[in-house]
């Protein structure tokens, strides 16, 4: 009988599938009975992982029974997680992100400043000395390069880097980039993807001060395919911005080689809060990021100061 249900963010990365995949070994070591549950489809970098190292996908739900005891991985939240997480029992999160989220009773919490939620748990399974197969260590090294986009982001820390050596050791994957290249190669593989997919790829909803923002990056090896679609994702974003009624959404195409981010930016409105904040124009509703590879670090603190003022 499963005793705990574990899901990641809507919209994920790679980091939170596999934090979540991790997770679960990490409480049946703990004799739980969990499962794992996805809320959107993978992204083309994490299926093109789980295929390689042959793990079934997780069946998709929107909603769980009430009381249902649940485990939340990489995101707090309440925008990006489960539709009906009020009716549920809240137990553990595990994440890497600032917290938003009020509980109505105590629970498990693991949070620290590394860029990967599969940081934080290497080092909870080096604390309670848990036995763990190859697979999942593998899982560990993948979120863990593919978060700092091989340790390129601003997110990545001196222990990431300590954590990622310990693990090339266990796995024996000893080139960094000849494993990580063609994850990101299938991350940029789009051309199968309609707009509405490509534009909701990895998403995070925020609210601030009262007010709504969505915040999205597309992380690839190809920009131009993205850029050329600029007129698309323009009309997207205007129907998304009026339909939730946002008070601000921005794109960001990161350059995962050049590390570079070019910003899709809406209307004149958004394009007045970009250029305050980041010091720079928009011209045919494009801005130069320049090297803010992280939205975590290096987008979105700017925006929760620009709206708390």
């Amino acid at each position: 009988m499963i005793d705990i249900a574990i899901f990641w963010h809507k919209a994920p990365d790679t980091d939170s599938i596999c934090s979540s995949l991790i997770f679960a070994q990490y409480l049946k070591n703990k004799w739980y009975n969990p499962k794992v549950y996805k809320l959107w489809n993978l992204n083309n970098e994490t299926a093109y992982l789980l295929n390689m190292l042959n793990m079934e996908v997780p069946e998709t739900i929107s909603s769980l029974p009430p009381w249902t005891r649940i485990a939340i991985v990489d995101h707090n939240e309440k925008a990006q997680t489960i539709d009906n997480i009020d009716e549920l029992e809240l137990e553990y999160i595990i994440d890497h992100h600032k917290f938003s989220v009020n509980t109505n009773s105590p629970l498990f919490i693991r949070a620290e400043r590394l860029c990967s939620t599969a940081s934080v748990l290497y080092k909870m399974y080096k604390e309670n000395w848990l036995p763990i197969s190859k697979e999942i260590w593998t899982l560990m090294l993948a979120a863990i390069l593919s978060d700092s986009l091989l340790f390129r982001s601003a997110t990545t820390t001196k222990e990431d880097t300590i954590i990622a050596e310990e693990l090339k050791n266990i796995t024996q994957i000893n080139d960094f980039k000849e494993f990580i290249n063609p994850l990101f190669e299938a991350k940029s593989d789009l051309w199968d993807l309609d707009i509405e997919s490509l534009i909701k790829y990895d998403y995070k909803e925020f609210e601030v001060a009262w007010k709504k923002l969505w915040v999205w990056t597309l992380e690839t090896v190809n920009p131009s395919y993205a850029l050329w679609r600029k007129d698309e994702i323009l009309k997207w974003l205007k129907k998304i911005k009026e339909d939730s009624s946002l008070e601000f959404i921005m794109l960001s195409v990161v350059d995962i080689f050049w590390e570079n981010n070019t910003t899709i930016v809406l209307d004149w409105i958004d394009s007045k809060i970009v250029e305050e904040i980041f010091n720079t124009k928009v011209e045919n509703n494009l801005a130069n990021l320049k090297n803010r590879l992280s939205r975590k670090k290096q987008v979105v603190p700017e925006l929760t100061e620009y709206f708390n003022r």
